[in-house]
């Protein structure tokens, strides 16, 4: 940058000379016009930052808070990023998922239908319908390979209603806990051996 000789510096009025080379200077230490951009010339007239963005195409999106994302590498806003215990965690890529497995006790209070899980009481899989847990998948069981036998409890601990269009069947003997009911809808029938 050119030298400009100021009166203050000077301590005395410029001459006309000083005057003529501060202008001289002045002109050769100038930037073009034509050399600032589009957006550098709207830039040097936009009244705040939040308009400089707007100028430079960033939108609103310069301004979210760090706090507002996951992580770098999630690359989510954090309310739409997958959080924890929203996926079924697997051994490997190709291995098992590891399904929630504990007691009848430790059940979800307030299951929603579609909740999965494996009950250690009685060693099988179970889900939720909407209205009540029940066996999932299995089938007969038996010594070694052997399909051979339906188990099922000797007990009616909850009530139930056997919808019209399907049937059941139990062996007993069978009890029924005390204020529990097994209702058997018009068209479905219940065969207790």
């Amino acid at each position: 940058m050119a030298t400009i000789v100021t009166r203050a510096g000077k301590g005395s009025p410029l001459t006309n000379n000083e005057v003529d080379t501060n202008f001289t200077n002045l002109n050769s230490d100038k930037v073009e016009t034509s050399a600032i951009s589009t957006f550098g010339g709207t830039l040097i007239d936009d009244a705040d930052a939040a308009e400089a963005r707007t100028t430079l195409g960033l939108g609103t999106a310069a301004t979210t808070a760090s706090t507002d994302y996951a992580t770098a590498a999630q690359g989510s806003t954090a309310d739409s990023a997958l959080q924890p215990g929203e996926a079924v965690p697997q051994t490997s890529a190709t291995g098992s998922a590891e399904i929630p497995a504990g007691t009848e006790a430790q059940r979800d209070g307030a299951p929603s239908a579609g909740y999965f899980r494996f009950n250690s009481d009685i060693s099988k899989f179970e889900g939720y319908n909407g209205s009540a847990w029940g066996s999932v998948g299995g089938g007969a069981t038996g010594g070694g390979s052997d399909e051979i036998f339906i188990e099922n409890g000797q007990t009616v601990t909850q009530s139930y209603t056997i919808p019209a269009t399907r049937n059941a069947m139990s062996t007993g003997p069978l009890s029924v806990d005390s204020g529990v009911t097994v209702t058997v809808s018009t068209g479905a029938r219940w065969v207790v051996i």
